[in-house]
């Protein structure tokens, strides 16, 4: 496997850490409603429950505190949902299993693991996961825009830190959004489903000499949220429906907190008490 890591340098002494789908990126509700969901229904032949599944899926994956986990992760919780109240899942402990035992989730690990093991729910796993794939080139480009003032924090941020994009999304998808609005050129690294968990990336990235209170994770998700606290860096919360207000406080008032060393404290608890209110309302 490629190391996604070689070559990489600490150019700063500050990290940002930035997911991408739902947080720098407005894709997660067109994703979502446009491949994601009704990929799982025309996969498991659930067109007569397709509003409720649908409906279903967005509740989890868009506006709850599920918000952000993995594609895998999202299929599993829906399915369970399914063979409960609509249709049997056939083998449906095996790709729980895989999704709970698995280091890395993604469609190359679990095409190993369907040609491992032949799994029946694993290999429809495999095909849901390709036809997503698939479908995502089919959306436009111009329709998976950042949020407004994504840019200007960007320009902002990079003037006294290192930025890496961590994400739960694919690399493929990764480059060519960021690429297409000319984005990466302010971003250090990538990392994404391939490279590991969230944890393990800023782990990682850690490693390269920054201190704990040098660095952050801005993220859309209580995952973004777990994965800083679980590495001991700062969390900023972009939230839903208010991406605008959240971007423009990060680059406002937010980086200068960071910079200054007075982001830790009543700040941190003020932003994450109204991120968590926000996904709970």
């Amino acid at each position: 496997m490629e190391d996604v890591f070689a070559g990489y340098r600490r150019r700063h002494d500050y990290l940002i850490c930035m997911d991408s789908d739902g947080c720098a990126m407005n894709t997660m509700e067109i994703k979502h409603r446009k491949s994601l969901a009704p990929c799982m229904v025309y996969e498991w032949d659930l067109g007569e429950y397709r509003d409720a599944i649908m409906r279903r899926w967005r509740e989890i994956s868009l506006y709850s505190m599920d918000r952000g986990i993995n594609r895998f992760e999202a299929l599993a919780k829906i399915l369970v949902d399914v063979n409960e109240n609509y249709k049997r899942v056939e083998d449906l402990d095996s790709l729980l299993n895989w999704v709970k035992t698995s280091k890395e989730l993604s469609t190359d690990s679990l095409r190993r693991e369907v040609e491992r093991t032949g799994s029946p729910a694993l290999k429809k796993a495999l095909e849901w996961s390709e036809l997503v794939n698939g479908s995502l080139k089919m959306i436009s480009e111009k329709n998976k825009k950042p949020f407004e003032g994504v840019r200007e924090a960007l320009e902002a941020a990079e003037q006294f830190a290192d930025i890496v994009i961590v994400t739960a999304a694919s690399r493929t998808e990764i480059v060519e959004e960021w690429g297409y609005y000319d984005l990466l050129k302010h971003v250090g690294l990538v990392l994404t489903q391939e490279t590991g968990s969230k944890e393990y990336c800023i782990g990682k990235l850690l490693e390269y000499g920054y201190q704990k209170d040098h660095a952050m994770m801005v993220g859309d998700s209580p995952i973004d949220q777990r994965a800083a606290k679980a590495e001991e860096v700062f969390f900023y919360p972009i939230m839903v429906w208010k991406e605008k207000e959240s971007w423009e406080e990060f680059r406002n008032h937010a980086l200068d907190k960071f910079r200054e060393g007075t982001f830790a404290g009543e700040y941190q608890a003020e932003v994450e008490k109204e991120f968590v209110q926000n996904l709970t309302r």
